[in-house]
């Protein structure tokens, strides 16, 4: 992976994640209000889906991983973060908390299962409801959702470190790549 590569996918994770922390100043993000749903949070589910799926593509194709239909799925991209798990780079088991709110807690990949209808992941369904059919699933384009795959992309985004050289900053990017909306669960 590339730095300057890098630094793209990032500065669009920033973006998206201002959208989010935006929308906090009309809906409060905490559990009671996961289920509310707008135009704003549909938004961001249909960016950062978007973005995971280009930069998960983007990684198979640089590992010389082909897709095993005629274009990736989400089974695909499973397939290679549960073995990337394997090899002890974090991403599928990761938990993380939304800040100033301990009581939103987001595990993304947690149940992910590459073998299951969208490897098993609600959010990944939904968000495929929404690209297809928004109107008749308008509610999936809610908070909870947003939240969750937002997460997501944080925790995707973070895995390309790995790919860095450690000549083209790896440990600086670990370091300082970083967001004030995340905080590490313990």
């Amino acid at each position: 992976m590339d730095r300057n590569k890098f630094s793209m996918y990032w500065s669009y994770y920033k973006m998206i994640e201002e959208k989010l922390i935006s929308t906090n100043q009309y809906v409060t993000h905490t559990n009671d209000n996961g289920k509310c749903y707008s135009d704003e949070f549909t938004s961001i589910i249909l960016l950062s889906c978007s973005e995971i799926d280009s930069i998960l593509k983007e990684l198979l194709i640089n590992l010389n991983i082909s897709p095993k239909k005629k274009y990736y799925q989400m089974s695909d991209y499973a397939n290679v973060l549960i073995k990337f798990k394997d090899k002890g780079i974090e991403t599928v088991s990761t938990r993380i908390n939304v800040h100033d709110n301990n009581n939103f807690s987001v595990t993304p990949f947690k149940n992910i299962n590459a073998n299951l209808p969208y490897a098993n992941l609600n959010w990944w369904k939904d968000y495929q409801a929404i690209k297809h059919d928004r109107i008749h699933n308008v509610k999936k384009g809610n908070l909870a959702n947003a939240i969750t795959v937002l997460s997501a992309h944080f925790l995707i985004v973070r895995l390309l470190i790995h790919f860095i050289p450690e000549d083209n900053g790896q440990s600086y990017l670990f370091e300082k790549t970083w967001s004030e909306y995340w905080i590490p669960a313990v």
